[in-house]
């Protein structure tokens, strides 16, 4: 496919009431299933293809309205979203791997097809390095509309390039291209690119307006790109010349010091080009190689460099736009410091010495003079500064019309050793462009606001990746490590330059990353080859050094007195009490310290448990059932009188970690603190900053009055000495960043073993092998088991749990109800990655079986068992059935009247051996479901006694767990819930 000239033809005017989006409740749902495979050769497709395809169960689905494939592109239309999603599990489809022959790379203008060498060599002939770059992630869902009507294709959307979609989408759904129309969605932080080809297509398909949204998938986070630099030697005839001269000789210091003369070469493993949509690729449509929309332009690198893409078939990436150009710059920009320091030379002069473009030359010189770069100095004592160089020449093809832009960075560090602490005390920019159109150009405080932006591309290098107590974006706020304003100096030189309207283009960033680098490698010999530079890893990389070890044993034989200290402390029957404050000083937290704390206490459920029924948020009193009597919760609001509001952050933490009460009185352990204490030192600060910046609410509590010998606190010493350990989470450095953050999550915060874990005889979760979310109950309902020991019938996935903690909702599992609906409601408030990060630690704790049957297959077989089953066909309970559920649940047929539909035969409770959460659901229905949207359902307690109850109960097990033994002891079960109510 190749966009035709008329791509860059004006958007049609927007805002105009005719181009207002379609009602929702005209929308029609789509979604596509993507092969497991992504890749392309920078022209066509070359990832997995479809074979074996059967769309019949996904035609079945009730609410959907046609299943549209075109080569490997599935997509499925439905009257609801849910619907959608559920057909799309049904499509059975086998994948397999595209058998394509070796391609030639695109015809780049540097382009060549070559493999890259191994890793990090050196040698008297070359020199190789590796480099890595993080790309951007946390990108918002997108979602885009389309409506095609009359011949004509509106698409509501957000993306960077509106004119190559509209081109695209033209040839794709073979429409002319004054048939389309794009109009933006208002869509802030999304890329939308993708989602309005695939709803383009969909619409074009069924002629009705369309709604497509991204999932919520761990690919929205793309892995980082890999590149490689070598430089080979090998004197070309006029490096020859400069190489034999002596400086001295020449009278040009540029000349003489640069190093030998090379042969380099650039080895990356993705393509340097603006790919198409996906679904265009899916579909088989090709086109030929477009730079990306920031390029690097030949000039930019020494002469003759090769470049290389290897394998040639490569992932897609997250945005149609991803550009190599800041890996490369870093990466190159760090070797040829590398290389100038192998061979004592001067960075500056090396670079020099490397450059023909004269911009680029005139620009270095200045910011070289301005920054005084002759002044080194060395490293000493504990804390040592350097000074660091890098430069950047790019074409930025966002702009209309293309616009190339120079920058030069000199950057100066200081660190402390000991600790590894990274301040940045200066930093010297040079910026050229070619015009100043489409440029960021500040108001009357420009120069003000060009240093802050010069400090903010710096500063956000040195933030620490996000670790596994990183929330959402709370790390753009505070860096890990306190850092001093640096000084910002602006060299002013050319008709773009800075002094031309104080204008910026962002692209004059890309060398602050390489400059930073250079710097800490000057100050510590401490090579970094990825963004961004924390403290930890550096205190890390310093403590390998020679001379370390002995104060790593000193700090070892630290930590185990404390936790010997802290064994005793634990023992002790009674605690002091820690003074009350008169106030609390809350103008001391930041609004970051505060929406932090907001979202531990959301992970943490404090409300839901906080919260009497019909009272105020977090003023406590609600009644907890326990074997060994009730326990009411506190009221945790600021109230001096009846809440927290004269605790100390020393008396909050100590109830947290250690389940004491400000005045020294033990807590029960139905306040969780054993989950608590994994809590990391800046979430537990920011909880206490965001209940004490709270509404105070003055009501106290009933007192918790349980039977001998539970009423004697100071017994729990002993409790405690048993069954608590008041340790902060220590991530499993074998896992990922995202497993980490899920364990500490579920295990910390969110403290789901309170419930999904057994109990022994003292109401301690046990600790057995498959104990560890084994299985609980809670409020009169079974807590299922998260782990192996499982009951659903169709094993949880990453993605099936997401939905459900999501949404509230899995179409392979069922509705959360019960006390799971107010948790999913208080998760809720948690960014996408939080949820996504709880999903993908808790499906490893069950990983499918290898060569089971795909979760498709599974649905399918089960359904159709549910339809055909005989022994329930002449079940008394048949006709109960058919009165009471048949008409939201029966699989034989018929549309949703509301809401979803849940499976019955997919439903982990009919499966499960505890008929419990079943009864609750027949006698109370649910009342308040976890995101309304998914409907109520009405309880049967008033209007079915016991035995009918209990007839009904028989029939669902016959029928949709034909595999499971039948419940016993149902009558009495049913009158114990009726008689505890919910």
């Amino acid at each position: 496919m190749t966009p035709q000239a008329a791509a860059h033809a004006p958007i049609p005017s927007i805002g105009s009431n005719d181009l207002a989006p379609p009602p929702a409740s005209t929308l029609l749902h789509g979604v596509v299933l993507r092969p497991p495979a992504l890749l392309w050769d920078g022209v066509r497709y070359t990832g997995s293809i479809q074979h074996d395809l059967d769309v019949t169960s996904a035609r079945q689905v009730p609410g959907v309205v046609d299943v549209v494939v075109m080569n490997n592109f599935i997509g499925v239309i439905a009257s609801q979203a849910r619907q959608a999603v559920h057909a799309r599990a049904q499509v059975q489809v086998q994948w397999l791997d595209a058998a394509t022959p070796a391609l030639q790379a695109p015809s780049m203008e540097h382009t060549a097809a070559a493999a890259p060498r191994p890793n990090s060599i050196s040698s008297d002939s070359h020199v190789e390095r590796s480099y890595s770059w993080p790309q951007a992630g946390g990108l918002m869902q997108a979602w885009a509309i389309a409506h095609y009507a009359g011949g004509r294709l509106n698409i509501w959307t957000t993306c960077s390039r509106p004119d190559l979609l509209r081109a695209e989408i033209a040839l794709l759904c073979e429409l002319d291209i004054s048939a389309v129309t794009i109009i933006p969605n208002g869509q802030a932080g999304a890329h939308g690119y993708d989602v309005a080809a695939d709803a383009a297509l969909l619409s074009r398909w069924c002629g009705q307006p369309v709604r497509v949204q991204e999932d919520g998938s761990a690919e929205r986070t793309p892995a980082a790109t890999e590149l490689q630099v070598r430089a080979d030697a090998g004197l070309r005839p006029e490096q020859a010349r400069k190489a034999a001269t002596p400086a001295s000789q020449s009278g040009n210091a540029e000349d003489g010091m640069g190093p030998r003369a090379y042969d380099y070469t650039v080895a990356a493993q993705r393509y340097n080009l603006r790919r198409p949509s996906i679904a265009a690729l899916l579909c088989g449509c090709e086109q030929q190689a477009q730079p990306a929309g920031i390029a690097l332009p030949t000039g930019y690198y020494p002469a003759d460099t090769q470049h290389t893409v290897a394998p040639a078939s490569v992932p897609i990436g997250a945005t149609p736009d991803e550009s190599l150009a800041a890996a490369e710059v870093f990466a190159c920009e760090s070797f040829f410091d590398e290389l100038s320091r192998t061979q004592n030379s001067d960075p500056i002069e090396t670079r020099l010495a490397l450059l023909d473009d004269p911009t680029g030359r005139s620009l270095i010189r200045a910011v070289r003079d301005k920054a005084n770069w002759q002044h080194r100095t060395p490293r000493t004592g504990s804390a040592a500064t350097g000074k660091g160089f890098a430069y950047a020449h790019v074409i930025d093809n966002t702009q209309e019309p293309a616009q190339q832009v120079w920058s030069a960075w000199i950057a100066e560090v200081s660190v402390d050793k000991n600790s590894g602490l990274v301040d940045l005390t200066s930093l010297t920019v040079g910026h050229n462009a070619e015009a100043l159109q489409n440029m960021q150009t500040p108001a009357a405080d420009g120069a003000e606001r060009l240093e802050q932006q010069v400090r903010d591309a710096a500063t956000k290098l040195l933030r620490g990746p996000d670790g596994f107590d990183s929330w959402g974006g709370d790390k753009q706020d505070t860096a890990d490590y306190p850092l001093s304003l640096p000084k910002v100096e602006l060299v002013t030189q050319g008709q773009g330059a800075l002094n031309a309207g104080l204008g910026w283009n962002p692209r004059a960033e890309l060398p602050a990353a390489a400059a930073i680098a250079n710097a800490i490698y000057d100050a510590t010999g401490v090579r970094f080859r990825q963004p961004p530079f924390d403290s930890e890893t550096l205190k890390t990389k310093l403590a390998a050094a020679p001379g370390s070890y002995k104060k790593l044993a000193y700090t070892l034989l630290g930590g185990i007195a404390a936790t010997v200290a802290g064994l005793v402390v634990s023992a002790m029957p009674w605690r002091s009490a820690i003074a009350p404050l008169a106030s609390v000083d809350t103008s001391i937290y930041s609004q970051a310290a505060i929406n932090r704390g907001r979202l531990v206490a959301a992970a943490g459920d404090c409300i839901v448990c906080h919260t009497v029924e019909g009272g105020q948020d977090n003023a406590g009193g609600r009644p907890l059932e326990t074997p060994f009597g009730t326990v009411y919760t506190t009221n945790i609001t600021p109230d001096v009188k009846t809440g927290i509001g004269t605790w100390s952050f020393a008396a909050f933490e100590r109830a947290m970690r250690e389940g004491i009460h400000r005045d020294g009185r033990k807590l029960y352990p139905a306040f969780p603190y054993t989950a608590f204490a994994k809590i990391t030192d800046p979430d537990m600060q920011a909880l206490y900053a965001y209940l004490m910046t709270q509404k105070p609410v003055e009501a106290a509590a009933p007192k918790t009055k349980l039977a001998f010998p539970f009423n004697i606190r100071p017994v729990l010493a002993g409790w405690n000495l048993l069954f608590h350990r008041n340790e902060v989470y220590a991530p499993d450095p074998a896992q990922s960043t995202l497993w980490n953050r899920g364990a500490y999550l579920v295990q910390g915060a969110g403290h789901c073993a309170a419930c999904h874990s057994p109990r022994n005889a003292l109401g301690a979760e046990k600790n057995g092998k498959n104990d560890f979310l084994g299985g609980g109950f809670a409020d009169g309902w079974e807590a299922p088991a998260l782990n192996t020991l499982s009951k659903a019938p169709i094993a949880w996935t990453e993605d099936t749990l997401y939905d459900y903690l999501r949404t509230g909702y899995s179409s392979l599992h069922g509705v959360a109800a019960g006390p799971m609906a107010p948790v999913v409601q208080s998760m809720a408030e948690l960014p996408d990655s939080d949820v996504r990060a709880v999903a993908h630690y808790l499906s490893s704790l069950n990983p499918p079986a290898a060569g089971a049957e795909t979760p498709a297959m599974q649905a399918a077989r089960l359904e159709d068992n549910s339809r055909n089953n005989p022994a329930a066909m002449t079940h008394p309970g048949e006709n109960l059935f058919e009165g009471a559920c048949a008409v939201c649940h029966d699989a034989r047929g018929g549309p949703p009247l509301f809401g979803s539909r849940p499976s019955l035969a997919l439903n982990s409770n009919l499966h499960s051996d505890s008929p419990d959460n079943v009864i609750q659901v027949l006698l109370h229905g649910i009342e308040d479901p976890a995101v309304n949207s998914l409907g109520n359902m009405p309880g049967f307690g008033a209007s079915m006694n016991n035995q009918q109850l209990e007839t009904l109960l028989s029939y669902l097990r016959v029928r949709f767990a034909p595999d499971k033994p039948a419940w016993t002891d149902l009558g009495k079960k049913i009158e114990t819930i009726r008689n505890i109510g919910h």
